[in-house]
């Protein structure tokens, strides 16, 4: 299990109590159990499908390969019998353009297809929360028969989001076949990005901040982020924004900054996100930094999305991991190597 651990995973819940967003309701919260309505089984597994297709990539419509909307997700039908999973990915090949690949995916399907088949929970009638994670599944994922048709799973919810377990079955898969379509979209001349304030502020700290942390960390009641939210070594393509920052005054949030993009492949990104979630809690500090690098973790499939955002200087830390963790040398290596 990852060491990465959260802020604080807070609900505000409106009128009743506060909710947990990680494992469930606050035992004093009834949930109260759902289902969705049954997918619709189509005669065939399809990327190209144009909301998946455009949701995956951010392009348009116009390539000539793709086909209508794919069937909306929903329950798995009763007397569907899956033997393989599908799962749509953003590719790259060996000429440096994106790709839309069909990865098929074969082991314990029985998990998956259970994890799948778990009821939804949602907050009781009444009920309002505000919670810490924003979670967005795969873009693109058949379940398929062995005649090949296919249908999309809806990602079973929680009270404060989605479950996780799906995420951790299909982590158990073997990759046995990939499909590749071109799209024609290179990223690798993009040399310059715009950026929002969120993340770009670091907080002056002491060592007593530090201490608390430490302490929350080793309690029990410490909260993992989860795998969901958090790609690690299934992380995309990082594509960083690097912004110069004042070391005089604070950032103006209401404002965006033109930036340096800088995308790292996908081994540098794993070995990124790997080595600063496990880094020790950053020391007390009250340095500016005058450059900081933002990004998103998600998976190829879509799936994530935690931002994290790292000082390249002055105190050299990374938010987004839990409390402030030490950038290692190897790492800010990594991310200061273009400049």
């Amino acid at each position: 299990m990852s060491s990465v651990r959260s802020l604080l995973c807070l609900a505000a819940v409106l009128a009743v109590v506060s909710s947990s967003c990680s494992s469930g309701l606050n035992p004093f919260v009834d949930s109260v159990s759902y289902r969705p309505p049954t997918a619709t089984v189509d005669s065939s597994q399809d990327c190209l499908a144009e909301n998946i297709y455009t949701d995956l990539t951010g392009l348009g419509p116009w390539d000539p390969a793709l086909t209508s909307d794919a069937s909306p997700p929903g329950y798995p039908p009763a007397a569907f019998v899956p033997v393989a999973v599908v799962r749509c990915e953003r590719g790259t090949d060996d000429a440096g353009f994106m790709t839309v690949d069909s990865v098929r995916l074969e082991g314990d399907i029985d998990a998956v297809d259970a994890a799948f088949s778990a009821k939804s929970e949602r907050f009781p009638d009444g009920v309002m929360a505000s919670c810490a994670y924003a979670m967005k599944p795969p873009v693109g994922l058949w379940l398929v028969d062995d005649v090949g048709k296919a249908f999309r799973p809806a990602w079973p919810a929680s009270p404060c989001g989605l479950q996780n377990a799906p995420i951790e079955a299909l982590a158990d898969l073997t990759e046995v076949s990939r499909v590749s379509h071109p799209t024609g979209y290179t990223d690798r001349y993009d040399t310059t990005c715009a950026a929002g304030a969120y993340g770009w502020e670091f907080e002056n700290t002491t060592p007593e901040d530090v201490a608390a942390a430490e302490e929350r960390e080793q309690s029990p009641d410490s909260t993992v982020v989860p795998s969901l939210v958090m790609p690690m070594d299934d992380v995309d393509k990082l594509q960083l924004c690097t912004v110069p920052t004042s070391t005089e005054q604070p950032l103006d949030p209401s404002i965006s900054v033109v930036g340096q993009a800088m995308t790292l492949s996908r081994e540098d990104s794993a070995s990124t996100v790997r080595s600063v979630a496990n880094a020790p809690l950053a020391p007390a500090c009250d340095r500016r930094s005058s450059r900081i690098a933002s990004t998103e973790l998600r998976r190829p499939d879509g799936s994530g999305s935690s931002f994290v955002s790292f000082e390249l200087d002055g105190c050299q830390r990374a938010t987004g991991f839990g409390y402030y963790r030490a950038i290692p040398a190897d790492v800010l290596s990594i991310l200061t190597r273009t400049e």
